[in-house]
């Protein structure tokens, strides 16, 4: 070997290879933009834009919904879990209210027709109208709310009460012979109750008859049309269900007290 030629050292030699791999990695990252930069280098540019104090800015629901797939938006919308716990109360409020009420009725007659003959009939039904109105109030809500928890618990709290009234006070189809055999002479106060929730049932279904029949024949252009918004559809809802009650406590209930 001659003398004075210089020999690269193994050092030399790589750190002279790790520079042109970095050149020619910049260099493709000029030329081709769609590159995506390694993890390294994005954690370094997210804390180079933190340090400098640039603000970051929190991501809406509707920037994460754009984001997301169909599927993924579905399935955050589900809930199994509140459903299911919504199904368990429900079935619990349907069966649990109306057994103690029936086994009060049974068990406890003396007491109910002594508190029941101090009572006018008019009175309690109202009271069993405007519970069982509330209880489909809050229905409608919960459902327009998107379930929100307070409208949903509204509901179960006056479906409860209403399925409470509806077994002390015996009701089923004919209800009336079953109270008369019951409470006797108080049997109308207990009617008066039955009637107050079926005149409630009975708006129900008139209003959701009017509802769709405003939907399948009113046009849009029509300015009936504005009975289908959702403040238009509550007002015509107490209207049919005042008249119900009217109608009931003026002309039915005199059948039965």
């Amino acid at each position: 070997m001659a003398d004075g030629q210089h020999i690269p050292s193994a050092e030399s030699t790589t750190g002279e290879a790790k520079a042109v791999g970095e050149t020619q990695m910049l260099s493709q990252t000029a030329i081709h933009p769609h590159i995506e930069l390694s993890s390294d280098s994005l954690a370094s540019d997210s804390a180079d834009s933190q340090s400098a104090g640039a603000p970051v800015q929190p991501l809406t629901d509707e920037q994460i919904e754009a984001k997301l797939s169909y599927a993924d938006i579905q399935r955050r919308k589900s809930r199994p879990r509140f459903w299911l716990l919504f199904l368990l109360s429900l079935l619990v409020v349907l069966i649990a209210p109306y057994g103690v009420g029936r086994w009060l009725a049974f068990n406890r007659t003396g007491r109910l027709i002594t508190m029941l003959s101090s009572i006018d009939p008019r009175g309690i039904a109202l009271l069993s109208w405007s519970v069982t109105v509330f209880c489909f109030v809050s229905l409608l809500m919960a459902f327009l709310d998107s379930m929100r928890v307070k409208w949903t618990a509204a509901f179960l709290i006056f479906l409860a009460c209403v399925q409470f009234i509806s077994g002390f006070c015996l009701l089923k189809a004919q209800f009336w012979f079953s109270t008369y055999v019951v409470y006797g002479s108080a049997a109308g106060v207990a009617n008066a109750a039955n009637v107050g929730i079926l005149a409630a049932a009975v708006g129900l279904a008139v209003f959701a008859v009017l509802y769709v029949v405003i939907l399948v024949v009113v046009k849009k252009s029509s300015p009936l049309n504005v009975l289908t918004e959702d403040w238009a559809a509550l007002i015509m809802f107490w209207a049919v269900e005042i008249i119900a009650f009217v109608i009931s406590v003026f002309s039915v209930l005199r059948m039965f007290v």
